[in-house]
């Protein structure tokens, strides 16, 4: 951007000398050179300024998507920062709403493949298991209750 400001700058100095020497022209088509280089110079200057305004505005627009991923990462790390992993009595982990953190919501829990990919999922209760509906994972909170089998003698 600075180069082309500087050409701009330069082309008018030219230009500026051009008109100058012009004044001490006695030929016509001496006259209508100068003319000429005076007005390639121009366009060239303007030519110029038109490239730094296109790199300028992508620049422009660059930054604003760069600072709106930005907000997006802050706005992700400040939600779950109100979460902890948790591992249920199964062995299986979710992220678990911190105590304290509620701000009105009921305790839920996250499903942590989702978290992975930066995505917020609340798992949802059905029997003795949680189920993402984003992926449909299953997360068994409850160990199956043991079967006990009497036997007698006679079974024998």
């Amino acid at each position: 951007m600075y180069s082309e400001i500087a050409a701009a700058i330069q082309s008018t100095k030219t230009v500026i000398e051009l008109v100058k020497a012009a004044h001490n022209l006695s030929n016509y088509s001496e006259l209508l050179t100068a003319v000429t280089s005076v007005q390639m110079k121009l366009t060239d200057a303007v030519a110029s300024e038109l490239a730094s305004q296109e790199k300028q505005a992508a620049l422009s627009e660059r930054i604003r998507e760069l600072e709106k991923q930005i907000n997006e990462i802050e706005d992700w790390k400040t939600m779950i920062q109100r979460y902890t992993l948790f591992q249920f009595s199964t062995g299986v982990l979710a992220y678990a709403l911190k105590q304290d953190m509620e701000d009105g919501e009921p305790m839920h829990y996250l499903c942590t493949n989702c978290v992975d990919k930066k995505q917020k999922s609340t798992l949802q209760p059905q029997g003795r298991s949680l189920i993402c509906p984003s992926c449909n994972m299953r997360i068994t909170t409850q160990p199956a209750p043991s079967i006990s089998v009497a036997r007698t003698q006679s079974d024998w």
